[in-house]
């Protein structure tokens, strides 16, 4: 994943990051261009699961897409003649 500074649209580098939540990461971020020197924190969350996990964590829920769950659900019933 590409970074880029809100305001020069050059690179943004990743300084550091913590990890408060197993679905959610605040990475501090500052631009690469020393002309502008913007820096910031960035927030980064699992939003929604488009295929499930072979080893899931119980106490980690991410919602199912809506398309995957179809697909999923359709896997699940059986076929009526």
């Amino acid at each position: 994943m590409r970074i880029t500074c809100p305001h020069c649209k050059d690179r943004a580098i990743t300084r550091t990051s913590r990890r408060p939540a197993p679905v959610f990461y605040e990475v501090y971020v500052q631009c690469a261009n020393p002309q502008c020197g913007w820096a910031g924190k960035i927030y980064v969350e699992f939003a929604t699961t488009t295929a499930p996990s072979r080893q899931p964590d119980p106490q980690v829920r991410i919602p199912i897409e809506a398309a995957s769950r179809r697909l999923l659900l359709d896997q699940l019933l059986p076929e009526t003649s």
